[in-house]
């Protein structure tokens, strides 16, 4: 079977030793190693229609390039936690258990980053930020009943999912996992943190039209914290960033909605400008949330009888 793209590995052999050769997708090409190795900033892609390459360079748990220093694995390892070794790193990517739980949905889950990639490789903003609202609705219902088909505890399974589906007004889908969100970040610091989007342009007058269209696009001010700073800085509250991406996707691809004031093609001037304020920021988001997810599972599964 053709596979959209494929994937290509970028680092030096001497970046794994016997322990981590299973994060080399020379070695190991499942899902979820592709999907991390990706997240992380370290694999190239070919696209197979195409025949285009292009790498994947950018670290989406680390924005601000404050681990840019570190290797790849060692950044992994301590993304999953700083208690782990090398050692245990390499049995949970060769625990087949891990490895191949949920395999068909993170195959699909992965090419939806790859499209995302290639998009944001070539510039084209607006078709990138398309494949993150397909991320969002990929995970949406999935990620909530992966993560309690690992919890144990019957009686907390069915108080987590009974959370998740009452703890919030939106309705669907998307208003369930904006529920799941709330919950499992409940205790973490990320809860009360928020996302800044800065708007940087040369013209003020088009640094405030664009401030202007995401306020138009997101009137709930519950949305934003209260750091956002006109005309400049939008701060988005991490438990509301769903709502951020599903408001721009709504506003700006629906252009005829009754009852809601849509974006129109002069609100945001040029939409490839508009999306790539956005689209990193949003992948960084999505990307604490696979992490979590990832984490998860790796809690639950017996590492020591990893194959």
């Amino acid at each position: 079977m053709i596979t959209p793209f494929e994937h290509i590995e970028i680092l030096e052999s001497n970046q794994f030793d016997e322990n981590t050769i299973s994060l080399s997708i020379a070695k190991n090409q499942t899902p979820k190693v592709l999907l991390i190795r990706g997240l992380i900033g370290s694999l190239k892609y070919r696209n197979t229609f195409t025949q285009k390459e292009f790498a994947q360079t950018i670290d989406y748990f680390d924005l601000q390039n404050s681990n840019s220093a570190k290797p790849a694995i060692t950044r992994l390892r301590e993304y999953i936690s700083p208690d782990i070794d090398d050692e245990l790193l390499g049995k949970i990517f060769q625990n087949k258990k891990f490895l191949y739980q949920n395999l068909q949905f993170f195959e699909r889950l992965n090419n939806e980053f790859c499209n995302y990639y290639y998009y944001q490789s070539k510039e084209s903003y607006t078709t990138a930020f398309a494949f993150i609202y397909r991320i969002l609705e990929t995970i949406s219902y999935a990620f909530p009943l992966i993560y309690a088909s690992k919890t144990d505890d019957f009686k907390g399974t069915y108080h987590f999912l009974k959370q998740c589906l009452t703890g919030d007004k939106e309705k669907g889908e998307l208003g369930f996992f904006k529920s799941f969100i709330a919950v499992v970040f409940d205790k973490d610091p990320l809860k009360d943190s928020s996302i800044t989007i800065e708007i940087n342009h040369e013209s003020e007058e088009i640094q405030q039209y664009l401030f202007t269209a995401f306020k138009k696009a997101c009137p709930d001010e519950n949305i934003f914290s209260p750091d956002t700073n006109e005309p400049d800085r939008l701060s988005v509250k991490f438990s509301e960033y769903s709502s951020f991406i599903i408001c721009l996707r709504n506003r700006f691809f629906h252009l005829f909605n009754s009852g809601h004031p849509n974006l129109q093609s002069d609100d945001i001037m040029d939409a490839d400008s508009f999306f790539e304020l956005v689209n990193a920021k949003s992948i960084y988001w999505i990307s604490l949330v696979v992490l979590e997810i990832l984490k998860h599972n790796i809690d639950k599964v017996d590492i020591e009888k990893a194959s």
